[in-house]
């Protein structure tokens, strides 16, 4: 067995910029996968990709599978021949299988039970170029591709047409099959600068043998050159650069040999919101912006990257700011029209947009969460009537010209068009920042009355999708509603607000013109628990315990005061006796009858065990106002008498009047337990 590198590469039209980094991550893993399950070792695997290739570069690839030692038993000796001492069916069975057409290829192998036929045999691993294109054609087979294209006259299916494809292993070519072309050493240089065809001498030059010809393939080296080279601009012209990884993942999968440029534009068109002209830049263009490093200000320059090294840079750069100029124009024309019409008015163009076919228009929605808005205010003692206008006001944008080319500043434009109306600060703030936290860790609310428009939108979808039986799926989720729960949560634990969400789910569905149940929901929302505190290192029985005996009322600030208790409580020496004791107790009051359960009567104690313990439970009292680690101090002071009391006394005793009067006891016990948590379900 013998190895060197192994070189794959699929040239193909210009791939899905947003799609390139996934894609490759993803052909990398399913052929690193496919490898090892054919028992092929290598060395470092690297995932190489442009925005015309996918290609995998392993080292020390070895160029065929172990051998494998076979051994299967076959049937038992006396049953293997009759009485003439010819070959049973059951023989002649086990040698069609195993291959063979001789007994005498067989061996006999003696346990305890009895003598066995065994066959044994070495069979040779396959070589490479033998397993290598189903390998190949099944890692392909699994890529993340929504759509799959076709071209040509065959039947051939890929992410975008396939023009040319190499294999080599060392400096032999492997002529193998992929995706309707035979594989070979030819591969294409850079559009404008390299050569349509070039020869690869051995899959260790492939690199260099790219890079010759303007093509930098390893997708990691071109994004840090991109980073680099911006960064640099920044420091030379003084300014803030905060890089967006997503644009600079999706920049890298534009180009082939990047070349970062700094352009201009006029300062004139300062004057629109800076979020619409980085939406401009970013979003039209693929622009970095530079903002003031003291006044935080946006700065009249802007990087792109270019994908060709031009002898006049000065051209390129001309022809970028001409290209966005009439893209700041329009914003600039956007934001004057807009501004020309309050949102009131706007507000009133919203019942001619459908939200959702059976939950209604937008302006049903904004109604709704009017309402909701105002009553969630109520609880948590901020302003009704902010809110209320908040609310109100707070999807007018969505008909707006500048949201009709920029839907991504949703709520930040009706933001700015209600600080022109004069609104107040927190009726503008409950605006724009409505759609908090727009994605996974993205920023909050920041104020009470722009926190109760948040929870209004996010639980009026929520509760009217599942109420019309339309939650998420494993494949589907076209409202969001998992990053909807999810903002949900970050709102009422991180914003710190005390209120049962329960109750407000349920006022959410009387704004409905239907009755709508709002158990499903609830079950949604906490079931969402175990993954938001997962990414906080809390298990999934901590979770559990401080959910699974809500019954009536949810409110997840108390929730997560009972969550951290009980993830310090664990860390203590007496958690894993308090824990047992709780499984003990819950496992003995299972086999009751609840209904059956009564006070515990003190005339029928007849163990010292059983009095101390019942004296202890008197004693103990909570308050409404205790927080869950006082709550969490006081149980544990019930430990040494909870453990005497299983020691010294037979709960399930003959006598059915002191079993009765002890299992009450318990579940006196237990009722205090889950005051704070059920204990019985920790690890």
């Amino acid at each position: 067995m013998s190895t060197e590198s192994l070189l794959i590469e699929i040239g193909t039209e210009e791939l899905p910029p947003k799609a390139l980094n996934r894609l490759r991550l993803s052909l990398a893993e399913s052929l690193t996968k496919s490898l090892a399950d054919a028992g092929l070792t290598h060395g470092k695997l690297s995932a190489l990709a442009t925005p015309r290739r996918l290609a995998l570069l392993i080292e020390d690839m070895s160029d065929r599978q172990p051998d494998q030692n076979i051994e299967r038993r076959g049937p038992a000796v006396k049953a293997a021949r009759d009485e003439d001492g010819n070959p049973t069916k059951a023989l002649q069975g086990f040698m069609r299988s195993c291959g063979i057409d001789d007994p005498a290829q067989l061996e006999t192998q003696k346990t305890d039970k009895g003598e066995w036929l065994m066959y044994r045999a070495t069979e040779s691993g396959a070589f490479l170029p033998d397993i290598l294109p189903t390998l190949l054609s099944d890692a392909l087979a699994a890529l993340p591709i929504d759509r799959r294209m076709r071209w040509g006259s065959n039947r051939t299916e890929f992410v975008r047409p396939v023009h040319w494809a190499v294999c080599l292993y060392g400096a032999s070519v492997l002529p193998i099959n992929i995706l309707g072309l035979t594989a070979d050493r030819h591969s294409s240089g850079h559009r404008f600068m390299g050569d349509s065809q070039f020869t690869i001498d051995t899959a260790d030059d492939y690199i260099e043998a790219c890079r010759k010809q303007y093509v930098m393939v390893d997708f990691i080296e071109r994004q840090d050159v991109i980073r680099n080279g911006i960064n640099s601009i920044a420091e030379e012209e003084n300014a803030l650069l905060e890089i967006d990884e997503s644009l600079l993942e999706e920049v890298t999968s534009l180009v082939e040999w990047p070349v970062p440029l700094k352009g201009t534009f006029d300062e004139s068109f300062l004057a629109v919101p800076a979020e619409v002209l980085i939406s401009a830049m970013k979003e039209h263009q693929r622009y970095f912006h530079l903002t003031d490093p003291k006044s935080g200000l946006l700065r009249p320059l802007f990087i792109t990257v270019s994908n060709v090294e031009s002898l006049d840079p000065a051209v390129v750069v001309a022809g970028n700011e001409r290209v966005i100029r009439p893209r700041l124009s329009d914003a600039a024309f956007f934001f004057s029209q807009d501004t020309k019409t309050p949102l009131d008015q706007k507000s009133e163009r919203l019942a001619s947009i459908v939200f959702q076919t059976e939950l209604g228009t937008y302006g049903e929605k904004t109604e709704r969460i009017t309402e909701l808005a105002a009553y969630i205010a109520s609880v948590i003692h901020a302003s009704e009537e902010d809110a209320r206008r908040a609310a109100s006001l707070c999807k007018a944008d969505l008909v707006s010209d500048m949201v009709g080319e920029f839907p991504d500043l949703q709520g930040i434009m009706g933001g700015y068009y209600a600080r022109h109306d004069g609104e107040s600060d927190d009726v503008v703030k409950g605006i724009e920042q409505h759609y908090r936290p727009a994605q996974s860790g993205g920023e909050l609310p920041d104020s009470l009355v722009a926190s109760c428009v948040s929870l209004a939108d996010k639980i009026d979808t929520m509760v009217g999708l599942f109420g019309i039986d339309q939650p998420p799926t494993g494949s589907r989720d076209p409202f969001a509603l998992r990053r909807q729960s999810l903002g949900v949560i970050r709102v009422c634990i991180e914003n710190e607000l005390d209120m049962d969400l329960a109750a407000v789910f349920r006022a959410s569905a009387k704004t409905y013109q239907r009755s709508f149940s709002t158990e499903a929901v609830e079950t949604y929302v906490l079931e969402r628990l175990v993954g938001y505190y997962g990414d906080k290192g809390i298990t999934k029985d901590i979770v559990d315990a401080a959910t699974s005996h809500i019954a009536g009322e949810n409110n997840l600030l108390k929730i997560d005061r009972v969550i951290h208790a009980l993830q310090s409580f664990k860390q203590s020496p007496l958690a894993q006796q308090l824990i047992a004791a709780n499984k003990r107790v819950a496992n003995l009051l299972k086999k009751v009858d609840a209904s059956s359960l009564a006070k515990f009567d003190t005339a029928l104690a007849v163990e010292p065990a059983e009095t101390r313990l019942h004296q202890a439970l008197e004693q103990l009292e909570f308050t409404v106002e205790q927080l869950a680690s006082e709550k969490l101090e006081s149980l544990a002071a019930l430990q040494q008498p909870v453990d005497q009391f299983f020691e010294d006394v037979l709960v399930m005793d003959e006598d059915p009047k002191l079993r009765a009067n002890r299992l009450n006891l318990l579940s006196q016990l237990r009722a205090q337990f889950l005051q704070v948590a059920d204990f019985s379900l920790l690890q």
